[in-house]
């Protein structure tokens, strides 16, 4: 007993009489062995005082106990007064049960039986089979009593291991079912946080469509405890001793897990109408502190078996003996169902199935289910004994192959099935339909013993000899986290396996001296070269533990099950290890969009890095990677319904490629569209592919012959652009969404525009046909999904609950559900009919830009800006895989040129101010929370270290350069800010976003002075004029505006470019502006007169930066193309490309040379004879240097990529895709330097 129960006890006897303030220190000092006059100097009082007190105290107990008490035997007399009174309780208790049996039968009358319709749900999780279930009438009579005459709020099932809680508890849930409106059944087995249980159990009681889902653990409990309220629920929460820290004082929860302990609280003491059932092996301090005869807290205290029920389940198992020798077994074990199935395997294989010559052995005094585990797993052979460890590390049910696979060195199926039959006989693993697995306390112990033995065996300093027979066997033949296991498994062996190890190993080792243990265990590893678990554990541990790994030596090792995915391996060697099943990460960007082959097999994603890739979903390696080469987003991808080869994409590049993933050849590529394609769709049959584009249009091509595609029909109508279509079922409709708020829907065969729908308050970013041909969903920025009736065309539902834009929607298979991703980083799924939220799903830690269904609908396949692919069980919300991929394009950059700094703007959110002279890294600034678009260097006349920033997360940033630190955030923009750029004195900034608006700040105050509003679509640049007189603006829509900056008014547009302005720039000079544009043209334009001078054409692709040198004798443009042109501005010529870079180039600045000239040790300008350097960023995450006189590039600089400088050099165990995935983070295959 501890303290808290002794202090309930005394309430109990006491009639709820409360201490008082004297009383309750003398009672808890006593408790803790203080003699009066310690708690007299504690406390202030006088000593004899206290020892009065303590006296009448001492008194009133002795009466209310029956017995004498004294501050010597108190904690022995309320224990022992505590289990009379419990005992006493359940009999009376079960008395009226029993007494009350004919009157349970007539419950209707009482608590009337919920309506079996839509309304009623139940959710059974992991509940075991309980059809063989047997005895137990007493305490199920009880716990119905209890929870449906007595509404009891919280009832704990408290037994030791193997008493047969769980079956217990699955049974009384059959039972009382339709007497609640909502039960859902959980297994608390993996110990999940407790955000993580309360998002399951709030999702599936009272989804709410139209408030937020709670994300703190205060609003959850809040949330969970209303929807008891709104309800009748039944909850059961099984195995919750999983939550205590094991080695502590009982009830002492694993730390970051005290939370449970409010939610037991809240509803033990809440008002509601609602019942928890939990079972554990411990008992909560908190629900000791509540329970009472007369309260709504009761604890049913789960005995053994009765004789009778005992001899039934010895009977089954085929054992035979006499009554007496039935009641001596049964006795032994004290009715332990599960040591009673354990023990009668072994009378079954040690004695003929005869009792009596078990007894004779004289073995069975019981001492814990523990030892009877211990003595039982004993007794297997060492084949069994793997398959024990192997099922207990994979946490749930595991079939035969995966048990084959996973066990080193290989076991022949057939003794793999001889084993698994022997232990399933001995009743130590169990089988549902996926497999095998073990009863908790099996798993549990199973579990121990395998920390215990890694434990033992890292901490053994003894030397070991190759030749011994069983070296470290537990390192080598067990994965304490098996990198290839669904996300949700992984996540639970790093929880309950290798945390635990890390917390005794980080008790014993230094992070030092561990490397150096580690490093000694990896020799003998490396002498023994066989195939083995060894090396693999040691480093998951180590990263476990966040223990730097620069310059490791890992050569000449079998690393199987290492998750590397999220580790800076920067020089670690590899060489000619065996990397068979471990895991990296990839190279991709921002997932933009996810589409499953039509047998479920392939899953196909596209990223904002211009890249590709098919994943096969049943092993998760990459089958392909396909490249679209200058386009940066790949904004859709879509699979051919009748051609399962057949893969089509389209990007930014205005271009839609066709591809054939078998052979990772581009067989078409389409041009027509003059912007941006945003998406594209197969029609059902498979010969017509839609494209939807920034220019407002939809494109029909023919797609029959992929290789001779060809476009045969544009649809106009669309007043913006149109960023999603869909085809009906029967091919015979196109439903397009756009950015002017509406719906269309074409008729494919005359391609004429038959109904438009209004109801969208902002753009439309999704939409989806029902397989049935029913509906219309349509997902929008203004937050909602509308659900339109085909038929009527009527807005039948608007779905609510998403806190962002809605970024897509998609109907399951049977049209029963839709599930819809958004900006908020969550997924939710919605009930068609009803209209109602049945889950939120959450684990992207960025914008979510796509979801859908796998063709069997049990799944679904999302993409997020975390740089994540997830897949996802519809039925559990659980991720089972997760593809992260790394990129960190540079999409700006600015210079300093009298502190000869860099500042540039990462995919990563990050911002780097980099040192010139030395190419380090001086200082990374965080706090965006998405893509950094652009950066700006305050004037230097300013006398500020300011620095400028603006970011896709809708904000502009003010940072002192020089600490780092952001002084203000600027907040008006509702979208994307594309550009930022201080005025001339430093006064103001001017910001344009893809809402639209160009906005002017003062730079002191943070305040937005002014909004102007002429452009019809995004904004992408805007600068001042020299004297600050003007602002120039372009964008979107293809123009350019000349503003006054004092009054915000426009004072003239400029027309002639046929797409997206994506730069501008003042020619003071000369009186003119010059403009670069997604048409691939520059243009030269009179400030005057608006009229175009002169167009200069070359770059091959999107020109996205312009630069003028500072004799103002040439310009530099930079392209999609990946190129960076140089053009005399007297002719007009193009004088020198700039070839070397392999993504876009984003950004391009002139430097000059003579602001360098003192720095001696700057081996760049020993390059170059030029008078400016001209430095460029790019998509391919380098900066570079370069000499404009002769078009070479210098210098180049770069962040360090995750695996810079690893060596995998004749490392095997990987495909051709991972080791190419690995270069591009940095490794090589170069020789190493061994030491």
């Amino acid at each position: 007993m501890i303290l808290e129960e002794a202090l309930a006890v005394v309430t109990q006897a006491l009639n709820h009489q409360r201490l008082t303030k004297v009383q309750n220190i003398i009672f808890r000092q006593a408790w803790e062995g203080k003699s009066y006059i310690e708690m007299g100097v504690a406390f202030g009082y006088d000593p004899a005082y206290l020892k009065d007190e303590g006296a009448k105290l001492w008194q009133l107990l002795s009466q209310a106990c029956g017995t004498k008490v004294t501050k010597i035997n108190f904690p022995t007399v309320l224990a022992q007064y505590a289990e009379a009174q419990q005992a006493q309780a359940q009999q009376a208790e079960a008395n009226q049960a029993e007494a009350n049996q004919a009157e349970a039968q007539q419950e209707q009358s009482i608590l009337p039986e919920i309506s079996t319709d839509s309304s009623r749900r139940i959710d059974w999780g992991e509940a075991i089979n309980v059809s063989s279930f047997l005895g137990r009438e007493t305490e199920l009579a009880t716990l119905k009593y209890w929870l449906l005459q007595n509404h009891c709020r919280l009832a704990t099932i408290l037994g030791m291991g193997g008493m047969g809680k769980t079956a217990l508890s699955v049974k009384l849930a059959q039972q009382v079912q339709f007497r609640f409106e909502r039960v859902i059944w959980r297994s608390l087995r993996d110990a999940p946080p407790l955000t993580e249980l309360l998002t399951t159990l709030i999702q599936f009681l009272a989804p709410d469509p139209d408030s937020t889902l709670p994300v703190t653990e205060t609003a959850q409990l809040a949330y969970l405890m209303d929807a008891l309220r709104a309800n009748r629920c039944l909850l059961i929460l099984d195995n919750y001793e999983a939550l205590f820290q094991a080695g502590q004082q009982t009830g002492t929860y694993r730390q970051g897990y005290e939370g449970y302990r409010e939610l037991l609280q809240r509803i033990g003491q809440g008002q509601h109408q609602s019942s928890l059932v939990l079972t554990s092996r411990e008992k909560p301090t908190v629900v000791a502190a509540l329970q009472g005869e007369n309260m709504p807290v009761r604890v049913l205290n789960l005995a053994g078996l009765p004789q009778a029920d005992a001899a039934r389940l010895l009977q089954a198992k085929g054992l035979s003996g006499s009554a007496a020798q039935v009641t001596s077994l049964v006795q032994s074990y004290q009715g332990n169902p599960l040591a009673l199935m354990i023990t009668a395997t072994s009378i079954q294989d040690l004695c003929g199935g005869r009792i009596d010559t078990f007894l004779q052995q004289q073995t069975t005094v019981f001492n814990g289910v523990r030892n009877l585990l211990q003595q039982q797993i004993n007794r297997l052979s060492e084949l069994e004994t793997k398959i024990m460890y192997w099922i207990a590390i994979n946490r749930e049910a595991v079939t035969v192959q995966e048990l084959q696979a996973d066990l080193a060195p290989f076991v022949p199926m057939s003794r793999l099935l001889e084993a698994v039959e022997s232990l399933y006989w001995r009743s130590l693993i169990e089988k549902n339909d996926d497999g095998f697995t073990q009863q908790p306390v099996i798993m549990e112990y199973m579990t121990e013993q395998l920390i215990e033995g890694i434990c033992q065996e890292i901490l053994d300093t003894k030397t070991h000899s190759a030749t011994e027979p069983h070296p470290f066997a537990f390192l080598k033949n067990y994965a304490l986290l098996k990198a290839t296991a669904k996300d949700y498994i992984r996540d639970s062996q790093a929880r309950l396996i290798l945390e635990p190890i890390a917390q005794q190993i980080s008790i014993q080792f230094s992070p030092q001296e561990l490397l150096e243990r580690v490093n000694h265990l990896l020799s003998h590893i490396r002498q023994t070269n066989a195939s083995n678990y060894a090396a693999g554990n040691l480093i998951n541990l180590l990263a476990h533990l966040r223990i730097d790994l620069t310059g490791a030596d890992f050569s000449r090792l079998k690393i199987w099950q290492a998750d590397l995915s999220n580790l800076n391996l920067h020089h670690v060697n590899f060489t000619q290890a065996d990397l068979s099943k471990s895991i990296f990460a990839e190279t991709f960007g921002g997932i933009l969009a996810t589409a499953f082959s039509l047998d479920g097999t392939l899953l196909a994603t596209s990223d904002s890095n211009g890249g590709i890739q098919v994943w096969q979903v049943g092993t998760g390696q990459r089958l392909v990677a396909l490249t679209e080469g200058r386009a940066p987003w790949v904004w859709s991808v879509a699979f051919n319904p009748t051609q399962p080869n057949l893969l089509a994409s389209c990007s930014d590049d205005t271009y839609i490629k066709l591809w054939n993933v078998e052979t990772g050849k581009c067989l078409r590529v389409l041009s027509g569209h003059t912007s941006s394609v945003h998406m594209v769709a197969f029609s059902p049959n498979g010969q017509l592919l839609a494209s939807g584009s920034e220019d407002g249009t939809i494109k029909l091509w023919q797609v029959s012959e992929p290789s001779a595609a060809s476009c045969i029909a544009t649809l106009e109508g669309h007043q913006g652009w149109v960023w999603s279509i869909a085809f009906s079922p029967d091919g015979q409709t196109l439903v397009s969404g756009s950015v002017d708020q509406t719906l269309k829907l074409w008729n494919v065969a005359t391609g004429i525009c038959e109904q438009t729908w209004i109801g969208h308050t902002d753009w439309i970013k999704s939409v989806a046909f029902s397989p049935d041909g029913k509906w219309i969903a349509s997902g929008s920025t203004d937050r909602t999904i509308k659900l339109w009736q085909i038929e009527t065309g009527q807005c039948l539902k608007t779905l609510q609950g998403h806190q962002d834009t809605v970024t897509a929607v998609a109907f399951s298979p049977a049209s029963q559900q839709l599930v819809s991703s958004s900006y908020d980083q969550t997924i939710k799924l919605w009930q068609i009919s009803s209209g109602e939220c049945t889950r939120t799903i959450q684990g992207h830690s960025n914008r979510v830009w796509w979801v859908t269904f796998s063709p069997d609908g049990q799944s679904l396949a999302s993409g997020g800006d975390d740089h994540a692919v997830r897949v996802w069980d519809i039925h559990t919300g659980r991720c089972s895989k997760t593809w992260k991929g790394h990129t960190n394009g540079i999409l700006c950059l600015a210079a300093h040129t009298t502190q000869h700094l860099l500042a540039s703007g990462h995919e990563d959110e990050t911002i780097q101010l980099w040192d010139i002279q030395t190419g380090e890294i001086l200082r990374t600034l965080r706090g965006h929370t998405h893509r950094v678009w652009s950066v700006a260097f305050a004037p230097q006349s300013l006398a500020q270290p300011l620095l400028a920033s603006s970011s896709g997360d809708r904000t502009v940033k003010l940072w002192n350069w020089q600490t780092g630190q952001c002084l203000n955030t600027l907040r008006g923009h509702t979208s994307w800010v594309w550009t930022v750029t201080f005025s001339p004195d430093g006064k103001r900034l001017v910001s344009s976003s893809v809402d639209g608006l160009v906005k002017l700040w003062d730079t002191q105050t943070g305040k937005c002075i002014e909004t102007l509003q002429e452009h019809k679509a995004a904004v992408v640049r805007t600068i001042f004029s020299p004297d600050e007189r003007t602002l120039i603006s372009g964008g979107f829509d293809q123009t350019i505006k000349i503003w006054d900056s004092a009054t915000g008014t426009c004072l003239r547009t400029l027309e002639g470019h046929q797409g997206t302005v994506w730069s501008v720039l003042f020619w003071a000079q000369n009186q003119q502006l010059i403009s670069g544009s997604f048409d691939q043209t520059i243009k030269f334009w009179d400030i005057k007169t608006g009229q175009c001078l002169r167009t200069l054409t070359g770059h091959q692709a999107a020109i996205v930066s312009l630069a003028l040198s500072a004799d103002r004798h040439y310009l530099a443009s930079s392209s999609f193309d990946q190129t960076i042109k140089l053009w005399d501005l007297e002719t007009g010529e193009c004088v020198r490309t700039f070839a070397g870079h392999t993504g876009i180039v984003t950004s391009i600045i002139f430097f000059p040379t003579v602001d360098l000239q003192n720095q001696t040790d700057l081996a760049l300008l020993s390059e170059t004879d030029a008078s400016e350097l001209l430095i460029s960023s790019s998509y391919d995450e380098t900066i570079k240097f370069w000499d404009t006189t002769t078009g070479t590039c210098i210098h180049s600089m770069q962040t360090p990529r995750p695996y810079e400088g690893m060596t995998i050099t004749r490392a095997t165990g990987l495909t051709e895709a991972q080791r190419a995935t690995l270069k591009a983070l940095g490794a090589s295959e170069a020789d190493p330097h061994f030491h």
